[in-house]
């Protein structure tokens, strides 16, 4: 039965259409059509994404610009073409995604520039390729990082997190352990909440909440891990 209902149903979205979840809020326009049968479906037409951000692997990416085709009449297969932002310490890094979804190819650029290897390292790890020698590592620290990302993982997702990272440091200091917990949860649209602690220090807490004006402004307030409070704002421009 399935089998011989044809579909053609179009959907057209207003050019304010928003989806909010606890690791993506995009905004955008679509204008697709559902075709084929009941039992196999398929989805043509195309998504043009506007702004919005999406937490993956533990960071936060503002979303700059994004297409979405879907050309194929046979089969869904999103083409993409999407350009997403974020800040690693004092580099601003684009990441561009182009091609489907299961060949896609990346381009990475910085400011101020660096070669793709370490910006790789400074999205996967925090530091440059230099900051991340293995001589800077010993086996605990390798062994402690991995064991971390799965649990931090694994509660996120149970928790239903928008991010949670667990970073150990073994022997910060050349004898004591160090280890921090940070959490991210995206409470509203345009507000996320940013908890932070040293796991060896119960007083060094720092809590941050920040609020999106629009796609270029944003405004935080936080209570730094020394007992004080500072106001920031923050304007996103692209080069």
């Amino acid at each position: 039965m399935t089998q011989n209902m044809k579909l053609n149903i179009s959907v057209q979205t207003t050019s304010r259409l928003n989806l909010v979840s606890s690791t993506v809020s995009i905004q955008g326009q679509a204008n697709l059509r559902i075709i084929g049968t009941a039992a196999e479906p398929v989805i043509v037409g195309r998504a043009d994404l506007t702004g919005g951000e999406i937490f993956l692997m533990n960071k936060r990416y503002q979303l700059v610009r994004g297409i979405l085709n879907f050309n194929n009449p046979n089969k869904t297969e999103p083409v993409v073409n999407v350009v997403v932002n974020t800040t690693v310490d004092q580099y601003n890094l684009n990441l561009t995604f182009i091609g489907p979804i299961d060949r896609l190819r990346t381009s990475y650029t910085s400011d101020p520039p660096l070669p793709p290897v370490d910006i790789i390292n400074l999205l996967a790890r925090g530091q440059t390729t230099e900051e991340a020698a293995p001589a800077n590592l010993n086996a605990n620290s390798i062994l402690a990082q991995g064991l971390a990302s799965q649990v931090s993982g694994r509660i996120q997702k149970l928790a239903g997190l928008s991010s949670l990272q667990i970073d150990p440091t073994i022997g910060g200091n050349g004898t004591d352990p160090t280890a921090r917990i940070a959490i991210q949860q995206r409470v509203t649209k345009n507000f996320i909440f940013t908890f932070s602690t040293d796991v060896t220090d119960p007083e060094s807490q720092v809590i941050q909440g920040e609020y999106q004006i629009n796609n270029r402004w944003s405004v935080s307030a936080a209570r730094t891990q020394y007992g004080g409070y500072a106001f920031d704002a923050k304007y996103h421009r692209v080069f």
